[in-house]
Order: C-alpha cells, then structure tokens, then sequence
C-alpha cells in the first residue's frame, strides 16, 4: 500500500513578508507599508484574508480583482465585529428569557428536582443510544464541578448537599443544553413555552439552534460576514422569500421573541449605521433583502 503524500506546511513570514505575498501573489493592493504593518499585527493574516473571499478573480481565485486593498478586507473584519456585536446581546436576551420561561415550566408542573427525573420528559436517545436526558445530566454535573467556586454553586453545595432546584440549575446549562432540554420536553411542556412566543414547538427548537450556532460564531469572534450557516429558523409563509443559508433569516425570526425589546431595535439601528460606517460591506452576502429595514423594523 503506498503512502499518502501531503504538501509541506507553509513556512513563517514576518510582517513584511506577509504584505508582500498580499501584493505579488495575491494582487492586493497595499498603499501604505506601516499601516499595513499594523494591520497584520492586529488581525491573522490567515483570518483576515478570508474577508475577501468573494472579491477573488474568476479566472484566477488566487488574485484578488483590480481596487482590493488591504484596507479593504480590514474594513470588512471591524464591519463584522461590529455586526458581531450588535447581535450577541439579541441573542442572550433571548438565551436568558428562555432559561426563565423553561425553569418556570418544569418548577411548577413537575416540582423544583423534577428535571432531573428522566420520566418527565420525552425516551429520546442520543446515535450511540445513551439516553439524552442521561447525557445531560452528566454535562450539568461537570458544569457544577467546573463552575464550583461561583457563589450560588457553593451554596447549594454547601447548604443543599448538592442538589440543585431547577431555577438555580438552568442557570449552569449551556445554551446548546437548555435547547436539548428542550427538545425532550413533553409536547404539552413544549407547547407551553413555545405559545408565549407565539410560536410552534418545532419553529422555537428551529430558532434555539440557529441561536446556538450563530451565539457560538460571535462568542468565539469567528466570521459572520459572507458565511453560510448551518441552522436556519423556520420562517412564516409570508417570508419565505427571505429564506437562505446566511444570517438574515435569524435575524427575522428573532423578532418574534425580541422584536418590541430595545436591545433588538438597537440592533437594527446600529446595522443601519454599520453600513454606512463601511460602504465595503455587501449586506446581500449575509442575505439581506432591500428592504430589510422595513422587514426587521
């Protein structure tokens, strides 16, 4: 059996040897060496460069087409953090209602310990068979152990032995487990947390998703800008125009939970700063209709 090849890894370059690659290689435009210094000091070279992937020539995606600078692709790196920025607050906003009405519902209708009781919620397992539900117990208890020296953890440790009511529990669960707690809700559990949203079980487990996938994006600073995503909310008929694999969608169906809240109208707000603050960016790449202000106001 022959072995497999690999290419070599690319060597280190500094600073200099960075921007001149940008220019000879690449074609991009650079009008000022310092400030391009201080550009590649501030963003990877390897992150900044995949800002301009939409701005590659067809007949030869290595080169960037005529104009592209390097002030270019920075301009669209502070565009999407700011973009970045903007949304995470949506997003916990929603994250921290959603902690609240799910406690609530399990509180009252099975008691303070009944989540941690496999029989009140859905016989769901996970591909290698393990119960969900098991799987998630398991995850809360390496929360409470990884979490140990918060103040309220101790506390029930201390004074409850351990156990913790669910009020107090859901406030160690991730946002990827509270939407799997979710998930193996009962339908009629489901429904009731789902109707406040004026929403379907299905459409808020569709929503908890792409909340989680994009929450994780502006959490670890990775690229929004121009970048398919993996989770879509399931829209109203009415705005099936606006499906896509890009941001827009999510942004729309926030509106649903969030829509009256200030930090979701200071969110479009400062969208439609953002795109006046850099004409570069192409609210299109993230599947902004034209009228999107009318859409999300």
């Amino acid at each position: 059996m022959s072995r497999k090849t690999y290419a070599p890894v690319k060597p280190a370059r500094s600073y200099e040897e960075q921007a001149r690659r940008l220019t000879d290689a690449h074609g991009l435009t650079i009008r000022d060496s310092e400030a391009a210094r201080h550009i590649l000091s501030t963003v990877n070279y390897y992150r900044l460069t995949t800002y301009g992937k939409h701005l590659r020539r067809e007949d030869d995606p290595e080169r960037f087409v005529p104009g592209v600078s390097l002030d270019t692709l920075y301009a669209l790196y502070e565009f999407d953090m700011g973009l970045r920025h903007l949304i995470l607050p949506v997003l916990e906003f929603f994250e921290v209602q959603l902690r609240a009405k799910i406690a609530y519902r399990l509180a009252i209708t099975y008691g303070s310990m009944g989540y941690a009781d496999s029989e009140n919620f859905r016989r769901t397992a996970l591909p290698n068979g393990s119960s969900v539900h098991k799987n998630l117990m398991g995850k809360f208890k390496n929360e409470v152990k990884r979490q140990g020296a918060l103040p309220f953890v101790r506390h029930h440790n201390v004074k409850y032995g351990g156990q913790f009511p669910i009020w107090a529990a859901v406030e160690l669960f991730t946002f990827g487990m509270l939407g799997s707690l979710y998930e193996i809700m009962r339908e009629e559990d489901q429904w009731a947390v789902s109707r406040d949203y004026g929403l379907t079980p299905e459409a808020l487990c569709r929503l908890i998703a792409a909340s989680v996938d994009v929450r994780n994006i502006c959490a670890h600073y990775n690229r929004l800008y121009n970048q398919p995503l993996s989770e879509q909310p399931l829209l109203p008929a009415e705005y099936k125009r606006c499906e896509s694999d890009r941001l827009f969608p999510l942004l729309l169906a926030l509106r649903a939970v969030a829509g009256k809240e200030r930090v979701y109208l200071r969110m479009v707000s400062g969208i439609s700063q953002l795109t006046e603050d850099f004409p570069q960016a192409d609210l299109a790449l993230c599947g902004f209709p034209r009228d999107w202000k009318d859409l999300l106001g």
